[in-house]
């Protein structure tokens, strides 16, 4: 049987979540691109990963590049057997549904005999494997995943809209993320005009902060710490890492395939996790360590850092700021850690230009 050579799909440049209707052209060398202002371009087999489009009535996604990469999906799963019929060699390492009918079978001969397997991986192997699993996950689901979770974090909730205080947080956060080499990530930085003091790092780069941690900092450079702080949460993705121990096994799969169906479900476990547990001591470490350089490579005191942590250690039990202390290092060691972390000798470092008012635009959210 012949199959069209000639495809209708969405594609996504990475950057943008707005896709780009595509004619898609299945060649004998790769899949060629027809966008709507007549320009086109070729992917060819060889750089393409399929990661969605394995099971029936899903769409097939493939994905091209590292880190945030460029996105083509097509609904339907024939035109994996157009690729197939049409394609050389390059093809195989692509799915081909002619094979879905033997696979069922064995599949459900294999999970009848795996449920104690399986049982045991879920209640053992899944924090033991945590690491390695979080690794496998693509980044372009991550990224899906992060603008859902920060969705649910803000649900119900005021978000600061203040011009100044947006470019004061803005300017901070470029100031840190230009200093990342090819970060995977594009940050974004959302204040939610809570009296909570608290900060939260959401997987893909989407970094959550609280108007009342936002007004116990004191200048840029306390901010500043917080944000290097989450970041490095973020690019480490310990994120991911205490959502895959905590979280179903359904959600391990579809992280894993790279399966977007379900996602919103998905952002609600992952949200839940990430407001009600808290990171190992290990990893606290690693961000406050990470942070602290990543401070230094922007130019940006990093005794800010110290300051602001040693600020909330003085604070009375009973406050909102507990539930940002509660989870994370005993504060009389972490100050000590991050003083020894400290360049001999003095340093020149960036001064922001709204510096002086900063005591006033941490008040332009409530």
């Amino acid at each position: 049987m012949a199959y069209p050579t000639e495809w209708k799909g969405s594609y996504y440049d990475g950057q943008s979540a707005v896709p780009q209707h595509v004619t898609i052209s299945v060649t004998a060398v790769g899949l060629s691109l027809h966008f709507a202002d007549h320009t086109h371009t070729t992917w060819n087999y060889h750089e393409l990963r399929q990661t969605q489009g394995r099971y029936s009535g899903e769409e097939v996604r493939f994905e091209r590049g590292t880190g945030i990469g460029e996105t083509l999906v097509i609904p339907g799963p024939n035109i994996l057997l157009a690729i197939h019929e049409h394609g050389g060699s390059d093809t195989k390492h692509f799915h081909h549904p002619h094979t879905r009918g033997t696979r069922v079978y064995w599949t459900v001969l294999a999970a009848l005999a795996s449920i104690p397997i399986v049982y045991g991986i879920f209640i053992w192997g899944i924090p033991l494997l945590a690491q390695p699993i979080t690794a496998a996950i693509p980044i372009s689901w991550e990224i899906q995943l992060g603008q859902y979770v920060q969705q649910e974090v803000t649900a119900g909730k005021p978000v600061c809209q203040n011009p100044k205080l947006i470019h004061a947080v803005e300017s901070i956060l470029t100031a840190l993320t230009d200093s990342i080499d090819r970060p995977p990530y594009r940050f974004q930085v959302t204040v939610v005009d809570s009296p909570v003091v608290n900060a939260m790092a959401a997987p893909g780069g989407y970094v959550l902060v609280f108007r009342g941690l936002l007004q116990d900092t004191g200048s840029p450079e306390e901010f500043a710490g917080v944000l290097a702080h989450e970041i490095q949460h973020v690019l480490l993705r310990h994120t991911m890492h205490l959502i895959v121990r905590h979280v179903s096994m359904a959600f391990v799969i579809a992280a894993l395939s790279g399966d977007a169906s379900g996602i919103v479900a998905y952002a609600l476990q992952a949200a839940q996790t990430l407001q009600t547990l808290s990171y190992s001591r290990d990893a606290e470490n690693q961000a406050d360590e990470q942070g602290f350089q990543l401070l230094q490579q922007s130019k940006i005191n990093p005794e800010g850092m110290i300051t602001f942590f040693a600020k909330l250690g003085k604070e009375q039990p009973g406050n909102d700021v507990f539930r940002y202390l509660s989870t994370h290092p005993e504060t009389q060691d972490r100050l000590a850690h991050l003083k020894s972390l400290l360049p001999p000798g003095s340093m020149t470092y960036r001064t922001f230009p709204f510096q002086s008012e900063w005591s006033d635009i941490t008040t332009y959210c409530k």
